[in-house]
């Protein structure tokens, strides 16, 4: 069945102002107790390197949910998730997660893709997604 793509930009630190001010606060916390042991440079290598982690919540993503499956953009690279790849789901305060079997394990979450989705729009995409993924 062809359906119309779904599109939205999914902007962290607009979207998820929690999150953003935890991790935020857990960053602050874990640069001021590595410059009380050893120093300014440290903070400096620290603070890179958690940059390097945490950039992503700091760039909009753009999501697209169409027949084919779910592509996420973000400074122009695509990551490509076909319907066949999806085997179940969980819904989550702010978005599906996203798994690749049926079959529960301890360490799922590991495994699957997270899909983000503005409150405003999770009937929608909800809707569009079991549509789409044959339930």
């Amino acid at each position: 069945m062809e359906t119309k793509p779904l599109n939205y930009v999914m902007h962290q630190v607009t979207d998820q102002k929690w999150t953003v001010a935890v991790l935020l606060l857990a960053e602050s916390g874990f640069l001021l107790t590595v410059w009380n042991c050893d120093g300014w440079i440290s903070v400096l290598s620290a603070f890179f390197l958690l940059s390097a982690v945490v950039w992503h919540v700091f760039v909009p993503v753009r999501f697209e949910i169409n027949s084919s499956g779910i592509i996420r953009s973000v400074f122009g690279r695509k990551w490509f998730v076909s319907w066949k790849d999806i085997r179940a789901y969980q819904i989550r305060r702010n978005g599906l997660l996203l798994l690749p079997q049926k079959e529960r394990f301890p360490l799922e979450p590991l495994n699957a893709f997270f899909l983000p989705v503005p409150k405003d729009l999770m009937t929608a995409v909800l809707y569009r997604f079991r549509l789409l993924a044959g339930e």
